[in-house]
């Protein structure tokens, strides 16, 4: 496995770097997974998140972790900006690191999956940012761990949640992973002038609701949108499960490919774990999956990054 650090832009004075986790493979060209770190768009870095030589770069994939301008220094849509301008960058520099620029899909966690279901599904010319303006800043795919979608109802759902939110799995919580970036995630109210939300737009969330509409990925849904994974723990106290729900209800009406799942016993912040499946998994999970308007609904047990890898490889093959 080859990793290379490497400037995709320069903003405010400072560069925005990428680790790019190369497979040793011979390939010609590589898909690209693009991976979004959590931290209440405050904190992380491109460090924050799994081993990325594990997870996926052993399975053929170029993973290319990005870090993205943070608040308070900016507001949105600065670091959605970044996010496309990223895309580009390696679409434009494909050749130069054998990528397949065809090819290229979204993981975002929390915050990142914010920023991943914004980038999925914005039109182009929309928050593009500047550099390499002649190349596609569309994607293939998201995964969209745990990302909130619309601020303004995040409290009314994190108060009815309250009776179902699950403990965290037994194996998990005996062993606690690291600690989330970012400012804390415990119960907040979300539309305090301090939450990451208020940080985020620049004003209390209840002040600007032109801007919590601008920041919805709900805003830019349609049927054009690439396939969604979204996958949301049931143990989850910082970002209720019902922000999950709503964008795969919305990609359902739309008549778009999407897969939810509500996964047993996991708290935020579980992607950042890569010894999770083999510490506690395999999960139990509700699914529910859409194509063109048409549903179906399951249950089953299977392990996280299982689910991850067989999506990318379907979508990225």
């Amino acid at each position: 496995m080859e990793r290379k650090t490497l400037t995709y832009a320069r903003r405010d004075g400072k560069d925005l770097l990428l680790d790019l986790h190369l497979p040793l493979d011979g390939k010609a060209r590589r898909p690209v997974i693009v991976f979004l770190h959590g931290g209440g768009w405050s904190g992380g870095t491109r460090t924050t998140g799994p081993d990325f030589s594990r997870f996926f770069a052993a399975d053929g994939f170029a993973m290319a972790s990005i870090e993205y301008r943070l608040t308070p220094d900016i507001t949105f849509p600065a670091n959605l900006e970044d996010v496309r301008t990223a895309i580009r960058w390696l679409r434009a520099n494909a050749g130069r690191y054998r990528l397949d620029g065809g090819l290229i899909g979204l993981w975002g966690t929390s915050a990142g999956g914010h920023l991943a279901a914004l980038a999925g599904l914005v039109p182009r010319g929309r928050f593009e940012g500047s550099n390499d303006l002649d190349q596609p800043s569309a994607v293939q795919c998201v995964l969209d761990a745990y990302g909130p979608t619309r601020f303004d109802v995040m409290d009314a759902q994190t108060q009815a949640e309250k009776p179902l939110l699950q403990p965290t799995a037994p194996a998990l919580a005996a062993r606690p992973g690291p600690a989330p970036p970012g400012p804390s995630r415990a119960p907040q109210l979300h539309n305090d002038p301090a939450s990451p939300e208020s940080r985020l737009l620049g004003a209390p969330v209840a002040s600007v609701p032109d801007r919590v509409r601008e920041a919805s990925p709900l805003t830019y849904v349609s049927r054009r949108a690439p396939p969604f994974l979204i996958m949301h723990g049931m143990a989850d106290s910082s970002v209720p499960h019902g922000q999950s729900v709503l964008l795969y209800e919305a990609l359902k009406a739309a008549g778009a490919e999407a897969t939810l799942r509500l996964i047993d016993g996991l708290p935020h912040t579980f992607f950042n774990r890569t010894d999770l499946d083999d510490i506690a998994g395999p999960f139990g999970m509700a699914v529910r999956q859409c194509r063109g308007g048409r549903e179906r609904a399951s249950t089953e047990r299977a392990k996280v990054f299982d689910v991850a890898r067989a999506f990318f490889k379907q979508h990225l093959r």
